[in-house]
């Protein structure tokens, strides 16, 4: 199982995005896989990428929505109160991190799930997982 990040979608709906070709790659890969299957992510997760999905327009949020709902791109782990409690006292712990807090809930997740790889192009998943394609290094 593997986890799905905001960052991956959003680069994957946005030609214009850095990490467009990148993560357009990775996805070929899983072509002829059930992603509901082989992909997990959480609610927050689809909650934060409809809202960024905005800046390219409400009908490409709508449609990646629709997919995301779905469950087209992965199936969706809903957090648990407990979780989400886990993730602020993540969040709160490492003041020290710019992390969001739906990435300590995805880290939570994540953990609670035994899940070690994500799908992300965000750096503040590498410091405990394997992320791909991973941030630019320059």
């Amino acid at each position: 199982m593997i986890f799905l990040d905001t960052s991956f979608v959003f680069a994957l709906a946005s030609a214009r995005d850095e990490h467009h070709e990148r993560v357009k790659a990775v996805f070929a890969e899983y072509r002829d896989q059930r992603l509901a299957a082989a992909w997990v992510t959480t609610n927050h997760v689809v909650a934060e990428t409809v809202t960024l999905l905005r800046k390219l327009g409400h009908q490409q949020a709508t449609e990646m929505g629709r997919r995301l709902y779905g469950e087209a791109l992965g199936r969706i782990h809903w957090a648990t109160p407990a979780e989400e409690r886990a993730a602020f006292q993540y969040f709160e712990t490492h003041s020290d991190q710019d992390y969001s807090f739906t990435d300590c809930l995805s880290f939570v997740v994540m953990d609670n799930l035994g899940i070690h790889e994500a799908l992300t192009v965000d750096s503040d998943f590498t410091h405990r997982f394997i992320a791909r394609p991973g941030p630019i290094r320059r």
